[in-house]
């Protein structure tokens, strides 16, 4: 476990200073895993730690919080990078929220004018869903931190719109973002490449009862766990940019879709982020949980008020 020099240096962090390499425990799997023949290029690789790293779920992850790996005696290999994370991201990775907004639509690739009626219409979605309607009013809902919309990461030609094969990806599907329960999205896996530690936080070990189950223990958990939502994730997909239907998904500690899904209006987003932080899941809205559903929660307009 981490010392209690360490611990106060991580109390620190949270008080908002700069993490050095090994403060998170992400940096303890980029320690162990990375792999300087790999013919994959630094992104690449980065981008598979953070995938397998989110799939791993909670227990597995835990395994890396040990201050040997963090912390080794004789220091990490020159060979690994410290810098995969930028200075912003290492600031706010593992705090603040458990709730992203990720933008999927950026219009028809070649497209010029459908890209530019994208972007009109995501504005419009913005002003609606975070700015209560008002864009010159105080920002609500989600942490800026925690908004994911750059094209040149969520766009045409990046991994969110095609698989490794260079095949469309089965995540979205004509702009609209399908849910299917039990994937883990290329956009999320976009996302959590800038706060790998969103699922866990970097919270004092010493406080976290679940970090030290026994192996009976995690083994009773896991069938809950995978079941309980662990993230909230807002979509801006075509649906929700030109109709204002945004799509809510509830994320467990594997990086997976549940089953329940939900489409509601833009001016319903803060409502939403207010309840998940109160501890509401999407499941709430639901006495079935487990079917694959995503329910369109109104009639009408999803432009319509609250």
């Amino acid at each position: 476990m981490l010392s209690e020099s360490n611990l106060s240096a991580t109390h620190r962090v949270l008080l908002g200073d700069l993490p050095e390499f090994g403060y998170l425990y992400f940096d303890g799997y980029i320690a162990a895993k990375w792999d300087p023949d790999s013919p994959l290029t630094k992104e690449q690789q980065k981008r598979s730690l953070v995938e397998s790293w989110t799939r791993l779920g909670k227990y597995g992850r835990n395994e890396y919080t040990d201050e040997d790996i963090l912390w080794p005696i004789d220091g990490h290999p020159s060979y690994i990078p410290q810098d995969l994370l930028s200075e912003n991201d290492r600031k706010v990775d593992g705090q603040i929220s458990s709730t992203l907004w990720i933008r999927t639509w950026f219009g028809k690739k070649d497209n010029k004018a459908s890209q530019d009626a994208a972007d009109a219409a995501y504005k419009r979605l913005v002003t609606a869903a975070m700015w209560d309607g008002d864009e010159t009013g105080p920002r609500y809902a989600i942490e800026p931190e925690f908004v994911f919309d750059a094209k040149e990461e969520l766009g045409h030609d990046s991994y969110t719109t095609t698989d490794e094969n260079g095949d469309m990806n089965p995540d979205v599907v004509d702009g609209i973002a399908l849910g299917t329960p039990g994937s883990v999205p290329s956009y999320l896996i976009t996302a959590l490449m800038h706060c790998p530690g969103q699922f866990d936080g970097n919270s004092d070990p010493r406080y976290d009862e679940w970090r030290h189950f026994s192996p009976s223990q995690i083994q009773a958990e896991i069938p809950f766990d995978d079941k309980r939502q662990s993230l909230m994730v807002c979509v801006a997909d075509r649906m929700a940019c030109e109709d204002g239907w945004v799509l809510f998904l509830a994320i467990n500690h594997r990086g997976q879709i549940l089953p329940f899904r939900i489409r509601d209006r833009a001016s319903w987003v803060m409502q939403y982020e207010a309840n998940w932080m109160d501890g509401q899941a999407l499941e709430e809205n639901t006495f079935n949980p487990d079917d694959d559903v995503e329910c369109l929660m109104h009639d009408g307009d999803g432009w319509g008020p609250l």
